[in-house]
């Protein structure tokens, strides 16, 4: 049995200058974060998002690179485009680059939706349904928002963050339902509802990632209101095909206190995307039941090792005024857990150490 771990007694006007500063971070982050998902729509188009990102990261050690929409189609990011072309909003591929150790360490890429406005394209939401869909790029934040957290505490790894920003508007080129287009990996997806664009926005930047052979890659997206039926505020769900992985991220939400949730990528629900006759994929499932799983599995058919999760935020992107310590408005979650994940990889604990040695010599 494992000895029961005595918590430390810290004396009343002691303070921990190091980890207060930490804190302090994060909590600076979260903020940005949420600034950034709470901005309007005309306010926070893709242009402009890139722009506050460039101007509030190049201040710090990390550098910044905007891929326009002629980069995309000479890389075939046909997903990508199908769901943004619908908007007169140009579109691009945001990548932040930051080293803290050696180069040829393998990086840790983080994946953040950035669709500045879902308006559902063809498929349009209602008034109510688009009623928050200005922060239809709270992974971009939350990703942008950790970013300038690990740059200002000087984390030893190498950090890469990709985002795909666009709008998802009705339009004369808007692409219509039932089309058929062709995705970077080679698949062939069926776009049966142009509402669903999250799956097809990070499918082709997953393929593009794992260029960089990363260590993890940790995807965030506001995908499924189902997620926000099942837990409400109370959690995110989490996908991964990595146990390892789980654990890290799981420990780090027990300490940032913003919980994560694992849900199942069981082969029921690849079934359910790839029952076709026309395409490889379909970014809908024929079922109306279990959408959060099966938009995950359509992701999962663009990894190839496994060294993914997937983060669900639809629940917790808005908060109503339950939380005690949060504001009413659009939240900034889970920028913590993420930046103690991090954390937790820059300065493993011994326990941690310990483990990774016992897996290296079996």
């Amino acid at each position: 049995k494992r000895p029961i771990k005595v918590p430390d007694i810290v004396m009343y006007g002691d303070c921990d200058w190091k980890k207060w500063r930490i804190g302090l971070e994060k909590a600076e982050a979260q903020n940005f974060a949420r600034a950034l998902t709470e901005a309007p729509a005309n306010l926070m188009t893709p242009r402009k998002f890139a722009y506050s990102v460039v101007e509030s990261l190049c201040k710090t050690s990390v550098n910044v690179t905007l891929r326009g929409e002629n980069w995309l189609r000479e890389h075939n990011m046909n997903a990508f485009l199908c769901n943004t072309k619908g908007s007169p909003q140009p579109s691009f591929l945001l990548e932040i680059d930051y080293n803290g150790c050696d180069p040829a360490i393998p990086p840790i890429i983080l994946i953040g939706k950035g669709m500045t406005f879902n308006s559902g394209g063809l498929c349009i939401k209602t008034c109510e349904e688009m009623k928050y869909m200005r922060g239809d790029m709270a992974g971009a934040a939350v990703v942008v928002a950790t970013f300038k957290a690990v740059a200002n505490l000087g984390l030893p790894i190498n950090l890469r963050g990709l985002i795909p920003l666009g709008e998802n508007m009705p339009g004369g080129t808007a692409s219509r339902p039932r089309d058929i287009i062709k995705s970077t990996s080679g698949k062939t997806v069926l776009v049966a509802k142009q509402d669903f664009d999250g799956n097809l926005l990070l499918s082709d930047t997953l393929c593009y990632a794992q260029q960089f052979r990363p260590k993890y890659i940790v995807s965030l997206t506001t995908m499924s209101k189902e997620i926000q039926t099942s837990f409400d505020l109370a959690a995110s769900g989490i996908f991964t095909n990595n146990e390892k992985l789980w654990q890290l991220l799981k420990t780090a939400a027990v300490h940032s206190g913003d919980r994560l949730w694992k849900l199942p990528l069981w082969e029921v629900f690849e079934r359910e995307i790839k029952d076709l006759t026309s395409a490889d994929l379909s970014n809908l499932t024929k079922f109306p039941r279990g959408k959060p799983c099966s938009n995950s599995k359509f992701l999962n058919q663009f990894i190839c090792k496994p060294n993914w999760a997937h983060i669900d935020l639809m629940g917790t992107m808005h908060e109503d005024g339950k939380t005690l310590y949060l504001r009413r408005g659009m939240s900034g979650r889970p920028t913590r857990t993420i930046i103690e994940f991090l954390g937790q990889i820059a300065y493993p604990p011994l326990d941690l150490i310990k483990q990774q040695k016992y897996d290296e010599s079996d």
